[in-house]
Order: structure tokens, then C-alpha cells, then sequence
């Protein structure tokens, strides 16, 4: 009963919270209802793209990853810091001076409006199919284990998935669809202040149980006993190999975080572009601690269960959770994952709702209605995408290879060549909006060709690079034998009275956080804690394109726009 209660409490606190802070809302119009009306200071975007990006399958999903190799799989979390800082530093000033409220909206305004809306559908398709389900499937199963579900009702664990999900689902479409981007975001931070207190009280419990009720035991025995699942620093036999970071691992991070509009839907409310910046920097700090949240708890799990005693490694974390926290502490941080799966749900669907109103529906049909009249039809739209979702996410259950790698290569499918198509569009002036088309629809057929039927038996995201750096080049060369009129620079319309004024601390804060970064890999290595006699396999050839890859992605763009500034 006191599991049940506590979480009552601290789900009723944050809906009572947000309500208050938003009742008061223009919610009327396209700027208050998507962008919450640039509203938003840095401390609300970090808390909010940190509990967007934290799903219950990130949870689940990566704590088993962890639990059943290595700390391999936090490359997911720490290397988004260069790409985070070359997000604010480049792309964000470009998309607020614009006063750009969707990425297909940014391709509309560089190359056409059957750009836009391709790209559209393809964000619409991967946050149905992937974002939303996993979501809620990650959700069901946490909820259901923390709290006994198929036991205490009498179902089986499949309906119980279905019972869950559908919750879930219905009452994250009530913050989005009702609340707007503000709601979303207010809701997102107050479950991160809990996220911090829930993921602590997680880690230390954790610690304390692994030294037989002696904390400074159990930190011994974590960092002297089996040390390799320490070791961040992958082979080729673990989920992540080393070798990825500096390939297809770029070219994700960059899509998910400089791209996807459900995660810079938060900068582009921003107050400010200091604002803006302060906030996904302090986000980029958040990802380093995201180790103790969602991979730490891996090998905690490890030392108590041992290894391999899982029939589905999906299950670690919701199970560690149950038998290591008190009841309360359950019911609270039962809360908490019910908070972080309402945050990924919600802000997805939000999203889709902005990407449809504004890319889809008002171009085509909406061209003589105001803003309100677009909202509420977009309203009904996001229902029946919500309902979609829930049929869905059930299913996931039967995806072998769980449920991050199921979320993770979707994304990927869709993000490469979205990115692709913004690299485009930021860099080359001169490329046509048909042979953009034609290379997207051709990356997306080939890359879906390779990951779910022919399966090469290298690393998915080594030929996903493969795959970008040919058709981003056969873009370039097709636009040198059919080149298209030279566009105008970026529109200049930002939202009035909004300051675009960088932030005087961006430069020292990057450094640092770069530091941080460079630091955490070399701890989480044999130079560091990891005490192992195994040989490694790196696979220097693909670091050696990768590299080349990430000089010609961030590097020259970087370097051009230098000179530009300087000859200016």
C-alpha cells in the first residue's frame, strides 16, 4: 500500500504543478502552443531534453546491455558532447535568427516544399513505429514488475503490457495534447529533480546491498572484483565496439541531437539563444551522470544476481529496483519511471502534432484557417497517432534483439539521411531539391535493404556511414552536372524581441565538457579502473574513415564559416 500511495503522490504533485504553471497559457496560437511561446530558460530545457532522451527504455534497455557485457554501451550518453557543442555553436543561432518552428519547415526554406513534406513524413513514420511504442513498451514493463501487475490482476504478462501501455498512453496524451510545449517541459523537470534523487538513492542502495549492508565494502568489491564490466572501451565481440564512436556513432548523435525535432523543439523555445545554449550544455553534463542512472545499475546487478540469470535482460532493472529499494522508495521511484515514460511519450507526440500541423495539414488544407482552428485539427490527428501507438508498442515484446537496439536502428534508418538532408541544405547552396529527394528516398531504401534483409556482418552503424558518405557525395557530384540556382542565405525572422545574444561562458563551458568526456573514457578503461588480461580487437580502419568523416561533417564547416566571419 505505501508503494502504491507514494506513487500516487508524486505523479498527482507534478500534473497539479504543471496545471498551475500553464493555466494561464496562450495556447491558442502556433508560437504558445509548440514553441511555448519562448518561454523557456535553460534549466527547463536541460531538465526537459534530459527526461525526453531518458525513456524507460534507455532504463531498461541499457541497463541489460550493461548487465550482460560491459559499460560498452554508455558511448550512447558521453559522445553526444562534441556534437551537443557543435549544435549550439552553428546550427541553433541559424534556426532562432530564422524563427524556424520544425526541422521540414528549415528544408522548406532551403530547397522546396515536397522536401518538407517527405522529411515530414518520415519524422511522422519513425516517432509511430519507434519512439512512441518503445516508449510505452519500455514503460509497461518497469510498471509491471515494480508493482506485480500480472500477479495482482490475475493477467498474463502480455496483458499486462496491453493494460499498461494503453495507461500510459492515455494519459501522456493528455499533457501533450492539452498542455502544449510548456506543459511537456515544466512536467519533464520535475520529474528530472526526481529522476536525480530516485537515480541516487538507486546507486548508493545498490552499493550498500553489493557490500552486505557495508557501503564502502561494496565499493571495493565493485572496483576490484570482475573489472571488465567496467571497461567502456569496446571490441568487436561487444554491442558497441570502440570503432563506432567515431563513425556511425557521429552521424546519430548528430541527427538525434542537432535534428530530431522532438529533442531541439525544447531550444527552439528558448528565451534566448544564451538561454538556449546554457540549456544544452547543462543537458550535455546531465548525459555524463546518465552512467549512474541507467548503466550503473548493470553492474550492481551483476555483483548481486550474477551473470546470465536473466531469461530476458529487459527485466534487471525493474527487478533490482523491487528487491533492493524500501517500499516507499519503490512507489516514488516507480513515479519517477512513470514520469521519464509520460516525458519521452508526451514530447514525441507533441512533436508529431507540430510536425503535422505545420508541415502537412496547413500547407495543404489549412492555408484559410488561424492558428487555433490548425491546433484543435491536429488535436484529433495526435489521438488517432496516439491510438496507433498503443496497438503497436505491445508487439515489441517478440524483437529479439530487445528494445534499444529495436529503437536505436530505426532511428537511424530515418535519421541518417534526414541529417544527410540538412548538411545538405546548411552547406551547399546550390544543390536541387530533386536530386535531395531522390538520395533520401534511395538512402532510406538501401540502409532498410542492408539492416533488415541482406545483414552484413559488420557493425550497422559502420555501413549506415558507408551509406551517408556515398549518397551525401553523389548529391555533390549530381549537383556539380545538374545544378540548381543558387539559394539566398537563411531567412531572417526571429521571433520578436528575442535576444540572439551567445552566451559569454559557451566557449570555457565546452572545453571543460570535453574534458569530461576524454576523463570518463580513460577511467572507464585499462588506464583507469579496469583490470582485464582480455585482448581487444579495435578496428582501426573504420576510426581512421570515421575520423576523415568527422573532419569533412564538422570540421570544414566549422573552418568555412571562420573565414567567413573573418573576411566579413
Amino acid at each position: 500500500m505505501g508503494t502504491f500511495l507514494s506513487f500516487l503522490f508524486f505523479t498527482g504533485l507534478v500534473g497539479l504543478i504543471t496545471f498551475l504553471k500553464t493555466r494561464r497559457d496562450n495556447l491558442h496560437s502556433s508560437k504558445g502552443f509548440f514553441l511555448a511561446g519562448n518561454s523557456l530558460n535553460g534549466w527547463v530545457i536541460a531538465g526537459s531534453l534530459m527526461l525526453t532522451n531518458l525513456s524507460a527504455a534507455n532504463f531498461t534497455g541499457m541497463t541489460a546491455n550493461v548487465y550482460k557485457g560491459n559499460l560498452s554501451p554508455v558511448a550512447w550518453t558521453v559522445t553526444v558532447i562534441p556534437v551537443l557543442i557543435y549544435f549550439c555553436a552553428n546550427m541553433l543561432p541559424t534556426f532562432l535568427k530564422g524563427g524556424f518552428t520544425t526541422i521540414p519547415e528549415f528544408l522548406e526554406n532551403r530547397f522546396s516544399k515536397s522536401t518538407q513534406r517527405i522529411v515530414a513524413v518520415m519524422f511522422l513514420f519513425s516517432y509511430i513505429v519507434s519512439a512512441m511504442p518503445v516508449a510505452l513498451y519500455g514503460g509497461s514493463i518497469a510498471i509491471n514488475h515494480l508493482f506485480n501487475v500480472p500477479q495482482a490482476f490475475g493477467l498474463s504478462d502480455e496483458a499486462a503490457i496491453w493494460v499498461v501501455v494503453i495507461l500510459l498512453g492515455s494519459i501522456g496524451s493528455v499533457y501533450a495534447l492539452f498542455g502544449g510545449l510548456k506543459g511537456v517541459a515544466i512536467s519533464d523537470t520535475l520529474n528530472g529533480i526526481g529522476l536525480l534523487i530516485g537515480g541516487a538513492l538507486v546507486a548508493v542502495i545498490g552499493v550498500y546491498q553489493v557490500g552486505d549492508q557495508n557501503f564502502v565494502q561494496g565499493v571495493s568489491t565493485i572496483l576490484t572484483k570482475n573489472t571488465e564490466i567496467l571497461d567502456a572501451v569496446g571490441d568487436v565481440t561487444d554491442g558497441i565496439p570502440f570503432s563506432v564512436l567515431f563513425t556511425g556513432m557521429l552521424l546519430h548523435n548528430l541527427y538525434f541531437w542537432s535534428t530530431n525535432q522532438f529533442i531541439i523543439q525544447r531550444t527552439l523555445g528558448a528565451r534566448s539563444l544564451k538561454e538556449g545554449q546554457k540549456g544544452v550544455m547543462l543537458a550535455s553534463f546531465f548525459k555524463v551522470l546518465n552512467i549512474f542512472y541507467i548503466a550503473f545499475p548493470g553492474i550492481i546487478a551483476f555483483h548481486l544476481y550474477g551473470a546470465n540469470n536473466f531469461d530476458n535482460p529487459d527485466f534487471v532493472y525493474p527487478t533490482l529496483i523491487r528487491d533492493i529499494m524500501p517500499s516507499v522508495f519503490v512507489g516514488f521511484f516507480a513515479a519517477v519511471i512513470f514520469g521519464t515514460v509520460l516525458s519521452t511519450f508526451n514530447s514525441v507526440l507533441n512533436s508529431s502534432v507540430t510536425i503535422f500541423a505545420l508541415d502537412v495539414y496547413k500547407p495543404l488544407f489549412g492555408k484559410d484557417q488561424d492558428d487555433d482552428q490548425v491546433i484543435k485539427k491536429s488535436r484529433r490527428v495526435g489521438l488517432v497517432m496516439a491510438g496507433i501507438t498503443m496497438i503497436i508498442a505491445p508487439f515489441i515484446l517478440y524483437f529479439p534483439a530487445g528494445i534499444f537496439t529495436f529503437m536505436v536502428q530505426v532511428d537511424s534508418l530515418f535519421g541518417a539521411p534526414i541529417m544527410m538532408a540538412l548538411l545538405l541544405g546548411y552547406f551547399s547552396r546550390r544543390t536541387p531539391p530533386k536530386i535531395v529527394n531522390i538520395c533520401i528516398a534511395a538512402f532510406v531504401t538501401t540502409y532498410g535493404i542492408l539492416l533488415f534483409i541482406i545483414k552484413p556482418e559488420m557493425h550497422y552503424l559502420h555501413y549506415m556511414t558507408i551509406l551517408f558518405v556515398f549518397f551525401i557525395s553523389l548529391a555533390l557530384i549530381l549537383s556539380r552536372i545538374f545544378p540548381g540556382e543558387i539559394k539566398p542565405p537563411f531567412r531572417d525572422a526571429p521571433v520578436e524581441g528575442l535576444d540572439l545574444t551567445p552566451w559569454k561562458h559557451f566557449k570555457l563551458i565546452s572545453v571543460i565538457a570535453v574534458l569530461v568526456m576524454v576523463g570518463t573514457y580513460a577511467l572507464l578503461s585499462p588506464l583507469g579502473l579496469v583490470d582485464s588480461d582480455r585482448e581487444k580487437t579495435i578496428e582501426y580502419g573504420y576510426i581512421a574513415f570515421g575520423v576523415v568523416v568527422a573532419f569533412c561533417v564538422l570540421g570544414i564547416p566549422v573552418i568555412r564559416k571562420y573565414r567567413q566571419e573573418k573576411s566579413a
